[in-house]
């Protein structure tokens, strides 16, 4: 399975990773992290691993700067309409 994600949404995912790696004992007792104890949730190794992933297929498709197609909660808009 593929998902594609926007430079931000990528960015939220990674920052969620790695404030799970936080939380280890969270993660036993997280219905979403087990899909309802069907199995057991990464530990921090496979976390890891996961970031590294994304991060190199950021870094690899030379994105992983800001692109301007995304707004900024408005922020840009904003600008553009006081001038």
């Amino acid at each position: 399975m593929v998902v594609k994600l926007s430079e931000r949404e990528r960015a939220t995912v990674l920052a969620a990773l790695r404030r799970w790696l936080s939380y280890p004992a969270a993660r036993e007792a997280d219905s979403i992290a087990t899909n309802r104890g069907k199995h057991k949730p990464l530990d921090d190794g496979e976390i890891q691993r996961l970031c590294k992933r994304i991060t190199t297929q950021i870094e690899r498709k030379g994105d992983g700067g800001p692109s301007g197609r995304h707004a900024n909660n408005g922020a840009d808009m904003q600008k553009r309409t006081a001038s």
